[in-house]
């Protein structure tokens, strides 16, 4: 008798300890919008386009050349990612080229 009550307390306490640990998780992370997440993805390539173009300050042949390159190797990473389309690809490089 005293065995099982003894098991019991430890069961008890077992699954109060469970319910503290599950309670006591990190919130969950806000999930994204896809507008968000494509206007991060914007921001961080038009930072990556004028880091790479302020190199070239005075070479203007060179910033068209420099600008086109970066552009058609952004398309060719958003044409690899299976969560953009090909109507988005074309508005996100139109974008940038306004840069």
């Amino acid at each position: 008798m005293d065995s099982e009550i003894i098991y019991a307390i430890g069961g008890i306490v077992v699954f109060i300890l469970i319910i503290i640990f599950t309670l006591n998780k990190d919130p969950l992370r806000a999930v994204k919008t896809k507008q968000q997440k494509r206007d991060e993805l914007i921001a961080s390539y038009k930072d990556m386009l004028q880091k790479e173009l302020d190199l070239l300050k005075n070479d203007e042949q060179a910033r068209v050349i420099k600008k086109s390159f970066m552009l058609k190797k952004i398309n060719d990473e958003l044409a690899m990612n299976i969560f953009i389309d090909n109507s988005e690809i074309k508005g996100i490089i139109l974008e940038l080229s306004k840069e």
